[in-house]
Order: structure tokens, then C-alpha cells, then sequence
């Protein structure tokens, strides 16, 4: 724990002047623990006096800014304005070892504590509060500057930890005095787990019944504090063409625009000083009465010793806005690359572009062949790879840019619904699911919540991974059909457009480029509310450390998502300065509190494509694929590929789908995996494989040695590879092949080298895909967590307990890198190590889920622990 000084360092200590009295010398030994004293007036001259301070006089708050022969003392604000100041209190400190003398009676007494976040007796020096106006303070500093001198003489015994007086010729310098980073929580709670003294242990228990009441410690649930406090006035003189300077200092971003209102002009102006500085602002409405910014007497204590337990568990988290203010906070918009308007406009190009040159094909084939052969050795190798698998790769590859628009969407929409002006309930927010639900319902479900723009990114995904590539196989066709090329296999054959599936495949991408034009007015239209990508439990972590969000997981260690939807189905949240925060003084209406009645997640605590209702079929899918495949080439069973050429790549692009499914499956679990083997690195809790691109995760995987991330995510890669090839080999009769041997097959458009090559390649990676799919079933089919971790609501629980919560205040605005250099830097040395199982929380209580090590016990599905070890607890029914 943490007790050094965190003020400035002072200067060294002076010369005693001769002159000095012994009763002026005892004042100031009785004063030194409550003020910076600096300096008296002899005998006419000056001589500079530093008393050395107390470390323990918790009272104390030093201004580096005070200048010779100032001295700025503690105080208190009345509410009515005026100043209290505190009278001495020194005496015996256990931290110390130093005594001090009242200078009045002689007596001792114990020095007063001041708790921090939760309201417990933590033994460190308050900080100077930042927001006291400097005219005010220096005010202060003059007035009682100087203490005056008497004759009286002073007895150094009753001083045990007097310094030694200096004389002319050398000077004493002071101790150093440790600045703690005021960035760091006030105390250090990383050595919880072993207290060594009786004191230790007693102020743990202070500590854990403060939880265990619903107050938190440690400065976690401070509340968001306005940092800046701004006139009227001052926001609209800045923007004044007639000012010639600002009275603010700096110039605004936003010029006033005319035709608008005083008011709306105010806030246009307070927020754009809000998203430029990235600051709380609270603006002051009134003109003629300019209250101090954050005078102390503003100061409510509920907010650093927690809320009262008579008002419920949860304290106020916004400031308490004055008569005639408004407070205005920051409104960052960070979004991934595939969500910004460039990429978006390069998607709605593309389409745009794609369906013209469809329709640009089937115009060129009406008026003659795109290509005519007789033999398929007759057509040059680049033009027979252009017509061959070239628009395949194409649609694949167009399905692939929106999946990747599609799944950052579905990941963000809780943090757009958050940010938004009035928040949003938890069945909209941090309570809802996107990434694991099943592809074709993820569109009803995003309308039935209100949330447009997953239900139009999820129609445009699904069109553009499923419709383009099966159209764009079926728009090409083989003239003449099969039986005719067989019984004249050296005859004219033609390439061709179908007039159906080309206006179809047309119309397909022209909806698919108006849906994209709504997306991008959408995202344009409204801001995600985050400085940086939220990733892992750590960045959810960070974000809930400001706020009393925590508190209202109480109890929910082990709760399903029914449990949860059923607890906070009421509750309304908001994320404002990169804090996620309860916000009760918005209740639901009636007609929000009757839409939500259930929620559709699952209760299972694995996810379906990891358990054996949903891994099984798909195993036996690939299989059965993998047999039709050479059925459809080399029985009469290819009659329905050359009446429909298109089914075989409908089939193989719903092995890709499902293969996405348990893709996501496996990227969301593995960490909450890797922390479920214990003594997980700190890297562990910012690691998000769900956040990451396609493609780009098998590269991740491999090179952090997770390697089934590896092989499932290269396996999807593969998918798409297969879906070109059996598109390729749709139109072929296989028979042909097998009786003629390695002649030139002149019956269709396939050469012997590429059908084989297609062949080879479709029956490796539908091996490949059945082997991975079933070591992953097989690795992963056992429960090792309470709930899937699908939700935000979901991560919180399992950390609303946990110790390693105090690591993570005051890192809200940090994004992935500094979360994951911070970790390493607080753990350096110390070898700390993560899990996820039962362990003992700030409380004091067993809890379930991630925390630092050393956990009480692993998670075991079914078993309570801390029902297990107090049966004293359990009620016991008697028949």
C-alpha cells in the first residue's frame, strides 16, 4: 500500500535566523501538519523558515504554484460560501512514528483518516483539488501568508521528530518526498491477498464491508466530474467577430452561424469545445452570477465515500448540474476502417459497378457469344481463366468486403445505442447479441430492437455472401446443353449470358447499393462514442470502473441471460466520456418495459456450434458434400447440375455460412478458454479475436500460438477457395474423364489439367474442413463457463468483483496498445497472472469469474463453490 506525500516537492530547508523566538518556532511545530508555512518578519529582516511537514497530516494540500513568502492552508467550504479552517490535528500516527504537540494543553491525540472511493480509512494524503479559480487561491495564500512572531521559548522534547536546525554555512536538505502518479489508484490493492498485520487485516474487513454494502473502493464508481466550467458569455464573445480577444484564451473550432437562438447557439458552441478539448464542460446560463468552477463547497462526499445505503447501492454519476447550467461532454467517433465513409463508398461504388458491367455482359451477349471454341484447348489461358473463375472470384471476394462492414457493425450498435442522447435500455445495449446469432434471423431481431442499421447491414451482407455468387454462377451458361455436346463433342460451343439470372444477379446488386447509401447516411448521421476500439474484457473493464455500473451485477456470478435480462430489463444506460454509467433519471416508458418482456439468448453456456446439436449436422454436412461431389461428376445424377448449375454452389455456400458460425464460435471463446486453464499474462485480458478482420485472425492465431484459432480461421479462407472451385466443376461431366483417360475432352469446357486440379483441391479442403470441425468439437465441448460471453452485460458479471479492477482506474480513454503496455508495466516484476474460476472478492465473498491469481478454485460446471464451502448456508428442504 501506498502512504507517501503526492504533493509537490518543496524546497530546501533554510537558515535559522538568529533572531528567532522559541515560542515562534513551537507555532510552528504546531502548525506544520495543516499548512505550508513559509517565512516570518524579525527584527527586520527576513529569513526564510521551512518547517518540515508531517507525511501523515492528511489535512495538508500544498499549491506548486505559491511563490515566496505565500502559504496556502487547508480549509473547508461551508455551503453558505464561507470558509471553516480546520484546526490541528496531530498526534500519535502508527505510519510514521511521529508525535506532534498541540501548543496548547500538551495532549495527544490520534490523527484523522480520510477514506478514498469507497469511503474507507485509507491512510493517504488527499489531493489538491485542481478546480479552486487561482484569483481565489491567491487570495487565500495572501491573507494568511505569515505567522506573527512572539518571545516565548519552545521546548524540542516534546517534538520526537524535530529536524535538526540548520546553520548558515551548510544546509539540511529534506527528505525526498515520493510524487505519486495521480493517474494510479490512491492505495495499492494488489497485496490483498496477504495482509501482515493486524492493522492490514483490519482495514482489509473496513474495506470489504464497504463493498459488501454496495460502496466501492479504491477509486472505483467515482462518478464523471466536469473538468472545465465555461460563461455564456464567454462561449459566445469568442466566436465575435467584434472581440478582439478571447476571454477564454484560446479560439473555438465553430464560428456562430446565424439565424440560431441565444440558446442553441450556446450549445452548438459548448459542444464543439467539448469534442475539441475531449472534456466535461459545464456551461453557466446565467451572466450576472459567475459561481467559482468546482468550489469545494460544491463538493459532494457521497462521491468519493460511496452512495448512502438508504438510497440503494448505485451514487449519482454525472455532476449536479447549478441553477441555469448544462453540462456538455465529449462525443468522440471512432470508427474501424470498414465502417468509415471512404470504405463504405467504395462498397456502394462496387456494386453500383458490378451491376452495370452485368448488365454491360448480357447486352454483348445478345448480340453474339462472349466466347466460342470447340475444343477447350483452343481458348487462351488468360481468357479461359477470365470466363472460368473469374466472376466467381469476384462475388466471393464483393461477399467478403460486406461480411467484414457487417460484423463490425453487429459488434459496435451497443456502444451507438449507449452513446446516444438519452441512453438506452439494457435489452438494447449491453444486453444484446449479434455476433452469435444465427445469420438469417440476425435481421428480425435488429428491427424487433429498433436498430436499422444492423438490420440493414445484415440484409446487404446476406445478399451479397449468399445471392451474388449463386446468381453469378447460374447467369453463365454452357450453349449447346450436355446431350447435344456429347453427341458432337467436336462442335461449335458458346459462352453465354442467361437473360434471368443476369437481370436478377443486376437488380440484386443495384438493392444492395441503395442499402449500402441508408448504412452510410446512418453511421453518418450518429456517433459511436468511443476514442478507440473497445477490445477484450480489459477494454470493457477499463470503461466500467467510473461509474456504479458494477453494482448492479451484484449477486450474478453465475446468473444465465434470462436471469440478467429479467434483473436489468428496466435499467437504462448511457456511455459518456468513455465510461459506461447507469442513468436511473430516465426510467422506461411503459411501452419500452412491454417490448422487452424476454430476450432470445441462448441459456446454454456453450455455443451451438460448439456442442453437439449444432457441431454434429455440421460434421455430417461436409461428409455428405464431400460424397456428392463426385456423385454429381460421374453418375446420371449430373442431370441436376446441368439443369441447375447453380445448386452446387447454393450448397457450398452454406458450408461457408455455418462455417463462419463456428468461426465466431471459437474466436469469442478462446480467451475466457485460456484464462479457464489458469495463470493466464496479463495480454490475455486485451486479447479480442473478435475484433479482428478476415484472414487477418489466422495470422493473429499462428502467431500467438493458438492453434486452433489458427486452423479454424485458415479454414475459412478456404471456404471461399471452395466455393469457387465447385462452381467451376458444376458444368462438367466427369464420366468423360474417367473413360478417356488423359485425351482431350472436347465436350464440355473443362481441360483435364483443371478438373482435376478442381477435384483434388474441393476434396482437401471439405477433408480438411471435416477433420478441423471435429478436433475443434472434441477440444471444445466442455462447459468451462457459467454463460457465454456474448453480451457486454455477460463480461460484467464475471468481473463486477474482481481485484484487478483497481489496475484498471483511470484508463478509460486508453486504447488497445496503452491497456496492453499498461498491464505489463503494473505487472513487471511482480509476475501476476490471470484466471477464471472462483476466487475471493473485494467483499470478501466467493464469486465466480476472471480475476487475478491466486484463484480459490477452477470453475467446474454445476458445482458452487462457495455454496460448497459454507453447507451452513444451503436451505435444506425436509420431505
Amino acid at each position: 500500500m501506498d502512504y507517501s506525500y503526492s504533493g509537490p516537492p518543496r524546497r530546501p530547508r533554510q537558515p535559522l535566523h538568529s533572531g528567532a523566538s522559541s515560542n515562534s518556532l513551537s507555532r510552528i511545530s504546531t502548525v506544520s501538519d495543516i499548512t505550508d508555512f513559509e517565512g516570518y518578519v524579525g527584527d527586520g529582516s527576513t529569513s526564510p523558515i521551512r518547517p518540515r511537514p508531517s507525511l501523515v497530516s492528511l489535512q495538508s494540500s500544498y499549491d506548486g504554484n505559491s511563490g515566496p513568502g505565500q502559504a496556502q492552508t487547508n480549509y473547508e467550504s461551508s455551503r453558505d460560501g464561507g470558509q471553516i479552517y480546520t484546526s490541528p490535528q496531530v498526534g500519535w500516527a502508527p505510519f510514521t512514528g511521529y508525535t506532534g504537540y498541540t501548543g496548547t494543553n500538551g495532549g495527544y491525540e490520534p490523527v484523522a483518516t480520510v477514506g478514498v472511493g469507497g469511503g474507507g480509512p485509507v491512510p493517504t494524503r488527499k489531493q489538491s483539488r485542481p478546480f479552486v479559480s487561482h484569483a481565489m487561491s491567491l487570495r487565500r495564500q495572501q491573507q494568511y501568508a505569515t505567522i506573527p512572531e512572539e518571545e516565548n521559548g519552545f521546548d524540542l522534547g516534546l517534538i520526537k521528530s524535530a529536524a535538526p536546525i540548520a546553520t548558515h554555512e551548510e544546509e539540511v536538505p529534506l527528505s525526498p518526498v515520493v510524487v505519486r502518479d495521480p493517474s494510479e489508484p490512491a492505495f495499492d490493492l494488489s497485496s490483498v491477498l496477504g495482509p501482515t498485520t493486524k492493522a492490514d487485516e483490519a482495514f482489509m474487513r473496513r474495506l470489504q464491508e464497504e463493498e459488501a454494502q454496495g460502496k466501492l473502493t479504491g477509486g472505483l464508481g467515482l462518478g464523471i466530474r466536469t473538468e472545465t466550467t465555461l460563461t455564456a458569455s464567454a462561449l459566445i464573445s469568442a466566436t465575435s467577430p467584434m472581440s478582439e480577444r478571447a476571454p477564454l484564451g484560446r479560439s473555438f473550432s465553430r464560428v456562430r452561424q446565424p439565424g440560431l437562438g441565444r440558446t442553441s447557439t450556446v450549445k452548438q458552441l459548448a459542444q464543439s469545445e467539448a469534442d475539441k478539448r475531449g472534456e466535461v464542460i459545464e456551461v453557466i446560463l446565467e451572466d450576472d452570477i459567475i459561481p467559482p468552477a468546482h468550489d469545494p463547497s460544491d463538493v459532494d462526499i457521497s462521491d468519493m465515500t460511496g452512495p448512502n445505503i438508504a438510497e440503494g447501492m448505485r451514487q449519482s454519476t454525472f455532476p449536479t448540474k447549478r441553477a441555469r447550467s448544462q453540462v456538455f461532454y465529449p462525443q468522440p467517433d471512432w470508427k474501424p476502417f470498414s465502417m468509415r465513409s471512404s470504405y463504405l463508398l467504395t462498397l456502394i461504388v462496387l456494386s453500383m459497378g458490378l451491376g452495370g458491367a452485368q448488365e454491360v455482359l448480357y447486352q454483348t451477349s445478345l448480340r453474339g457469344p462472349l466466347v466460342k471454341f470447340n475444343s477447350p484447348s483452343e481458348i487462351p489461358t488468360g481468357q479461359y481463366f477470365a470466363f472460368k473463375f473469374l466472376p466467381t472470384l469476384i462475388a466471393v471476394s464483393y461477399g467478403v468486403l460486406w461480411q467484414i462492414t457487417d460484423f463490425e457493425v453487429k459488434r459496435l450498435e451497443a456502444f451507438y445505442q449507449l452513446s446516444k442522447e438519452g441512453g438506452a435500455l439494457a435489452a438494447e445495449s449491453i444486453n444484446v447479441d449479434y455476433i452469435t446469432n444465427f445469420n438469417f434471423l440476425r435481421p428480425f431481431q435488429a428491427l424487433h430492437c429498433k436498430h436499422y442499421a444492423v438490420a440493414v447491414s445484415s440484409i446487404a451482407s446476406l445478399l451479397a455472401t449468399a445471392l451474388v455468387p449463386t446468381l453469378g454462377a447460374a447467369a453463365i451458361y454452357l450453349y449447346p446443353d450436355r446431350d447435344t455436346r456429347r453427341l458432337t463433342p467436336d462442335g461449335e460451343k458458346q459462352i453465354l449470358i442467361s437473360a434471368v439470372w443476369s437481370r436478377m444477379l443486376t437488380t440484386v446488386l443495384f438493392v444492395i447499393a441503395f442499402l449500402g447509401c441508408i448504412l452510410f447516411y446512418q453511421l453518418k448521421s450518429r456517433k459511436s462514442g468511443l476514442l478507440s476500439d473497445v477490445k477484450g474484457i480489459a477494454g470493457l473493464a477499463s470503461m466500467a470502473t467510473v461509474a456504479h455500473i458494477l453494482m448492479d451485477f451484484k449477486d450474478m456470478d453465475v446468473a444465465t441471460h434470462k436471469d440478467i435480462h429479467q434483473r436489468l430489463k428496466n435499467h437504462r444506460y448511457v456511455l459518456r466520456n468513455s465510461a459506461l454509467a447507469p442513468d436511473d433519471a430516465h426510467p422506461p416508458s411503459k411501452q419500452e418495459r412491454e417490448r422487452y418482456t424476454s430476450n432470445s439468448l441462448s441459456e446454454n453456456p456453450q455455443p451451438l456450434m460448439l456442442r453437439a446439436k449444432g457441431a454434429v449436422p455440421f460434421i455430417v454436412g461436409i461428409a455428405l458434400f464431400l460424397c456428392l461431389v463426385p456423385i454429381f461428376l460421374f453418375t446420371p445424377a449430373t442431370v441436376v447440375t446441368d439443369r441447375a448449375p447453380w445448386f452446387v454452389t447454393a450448397l457450398a455456400v452454406c458450408i461457408k455460412l455455418s462455417w463462419g458460425s463456428l468461426e465466431t464460435d471459437v474466436r469469442m471463446m478462446e480467451p475466457y478458454y485460456i484464462l479457464s486453464r489458469r495463470h493466464a499474462p496479463p495480454k490475455t485480458l486485451t486479447l479480442d479475436y473478435t475484433a479482428m478482420p478476415f484472414g487477418w485472425v489466422a495470422f493473429q492465431g499462428l502467431k500467438n500460438g493458438h492453434w486452433l484459432v489458427f486452423f479454424v480461421g485458415f479454414g475459412t479462407v478456404m471456404t471461399e477457395i471452395l466455393t469457387i472451385l465447385v462452381t467451376s466443376l458444376a458444368t462438367v461431366e466427369g464420366r468423360d474423364f474417367i473413360t478417356q483417360g488423359d485425351t482431350d475432352i472436347n465436350a464440355g469446357q473443362e481441360t483435364v489439367v483443371s478438373f482435376w486440379i478442381s477435384l483434388g483441391c474441393s476434396a482437401f479442403i471439405l477433408t480438411y474442413m471435416g477433420i478441423v470441425a471435429s478436433i475443434t468439437f472434441a477440444r471444445r465441448q466442455r462447459v468451462f463457463l457459467p454463460r457465454q460471453p456474448n453480451t457486454i452485460a455477460s463480461v460484467l458479471a464475471y468481473i463486477h468483483q474482481s481485484k484487478m479492477l483497481y489496475d484498471f482506474v483511470n484508463t478509460s480513454k486508453l486504447n488497445n496498445a496503452e491497456m496492453t503496455k499498461r498491464l505489463e508495466e503494473l505487472n513487471e516484476g511482480k509476475g501476476k497472472t490471470y484466471g477464471l474460476g472462483w476466487f475471493q472478492g473485494r467483499d470478501g465473498q466467493s464469486h465466480c469469474g476472471v480475476d487475478e491469481e491466486e484463484l480459490l478454485s477452477g470453475y467446474k460446471f454445476g458445482y458452487d463453490y462457495s455454496r460448497a464451502t459454507k453447507p451452513w448456508e444451503e436451505t435444506v428442504e425436509w420431505l
